[in-house]
């Protein structure tokens, strides 16, 4: 038994190594360009597994009381950044100061307003958001229809200006921005997409500008994908069609990695072109490991990790893992609360933060 327990002794500096070296894979995905590499996006995209693996790793030093447990504590401290983005314990005043107007800002996936159970929700969300007391509401996949267009979204949501901008070749499909202060001018990003959009506004908050851009990035559909590989029809298929569906699913998300990252590149040129006040927020179908949430963040700051508490997802999918909503802000903004409730109306969380300029 002790020769044994020696072995697996043995055996687990390599290990311990090994799975180091994969969290400096999982570290390296948020400074690579997919475009580059996709197998370093792929492990960054399975950051959460890898730094369980490094912790497991970790209690088994520790219990063996060996030097080695260093091997995967910096292993989990080079990711700290990681974690900090999706746990934290922060201490923010809920109370704008005198003298400073609010600027509580809500993202939303909206999923075309219908929910998973498929019933309308723009009166349930307008209503939440109006009691929320939210003074610029972003709307991601955003529907319009004969009952309800952006006049009377606005009226429901008490919110007098708003700017729309449709997908190519439509007129009903596409982001919204509604806002309590004055739109002064408004335009879309080109993400070069059928499917996926941005847009900035330039709002009057007092005497200052701001602008917010809002952007849903490229979509990676892993509840679809889920879907597939759990269907009956699949499971019960020979070992090369199984081989042939994993393949094509992988290669689908390589490529959306690409394109989120294209799209990351063009948002942020945008945002090294504005020379006022800037939120940047939307749905960006990637976690906090990735290269498009680094890109485009670059110097700003995230609301959740200056402002939020606990445990932080936005996807209601896939065991409510990824945190892929983000609210970024700029140094002239001080950020006072983060907010991002579970709701049914969509299969993403709204995210709320709350600002007011220094």
């Amino acid at each position: 038994m002790a020769a044994l327990r020696y072995f697996f002794s043995l055996l687990m500096i390599p290990v311990s190594f090994v799975a180091a070296g994969i969290s400096i894979a999982a570290y390296m995905a948020g400074q690579t360009n997919p475009n580059e590499s996709t197998w370093i996006t792929f492990i960054g995209l399975a950051m959460p597994v890898v730094l369980i693996i490094n912790l497991v790793i970790l209690v088994y030093w520790i219990i063996s009381k060996r030097w080695w447990a260093i091997v995967p504590v910096a292993a989990i401290f080079l990711n700290i950044g990681y974690l900090t983005s999706i746990f934290q314990v922060t201490v923010s005043s809920p109370e704008t100061p005198n003298g400073k107007l609010p600027i509580r800002l809500a993202s939303y996936n909206a999923g075309k307003f219908k929910s998973w159970e498929k019933f309308e929700t723009q009166h349930y969300i307008s209503e939440f958001l109006k009691n929320d007391h939210v003074d610029i509401a972003c709307f991601l996949e955003y529907r319009e229809d004969t009952k309800i267009n952006a006049e009377t979204l606005s009226r429901l949501l008490n919110l007098p200006y708003h700017a729309v901008t449709y997908l190519p070749g439509s007129t009903t499909l596409g982001i919204g921005i509604f806002s309590k202060y004055p739109i002064l001018q408004s335009g879309k990003i080109p993400l070069n997409s059928a499917t996926n959009d941005a847009m900035w506004t330039d709002i009057q908050v007092g005497e200052q500008t701001i602008r917010v851009i809002s952007c849903h990035l490229q979509t990676t559909n892993f509840s679809g994908k889920r879907k597939l590989l759990d269907d009956p029809v699949f499971q019960n298929t020979d070992i090369q069609q199984k081989e042939k569906v994993v393949l094509d699913i992988t290669q689908e998300l390589f490529k959306n990695f690409k394109l989120r990252a294209t799209q990351a590149d063009i948002v942020r040129q945008v945002i090294d072109t504005t020379g006022v006040p800037t939120i940047v927020c939307g749905d960006f179908n990637d976690t906090p490991s990735s290269y498009t949430y680094h890109h485009i963040k670059g110097e700003l700051k995230d609301s959740f990790k200056t402002s939020g508490n606990g445990y932080a997802y936005t996807f209601r999918g896939l065991h409510r893992l990824l945190r892929i909503d983000f609210i970024f802000y700029s140094d002239e903004l001080k950020c006072i609360d983060y907010y991002s409730p579970e709701k049914e109306w969509s299969d993403h969380n709204p995210v709320t933060s709350e600002f007011y300029l220094k």
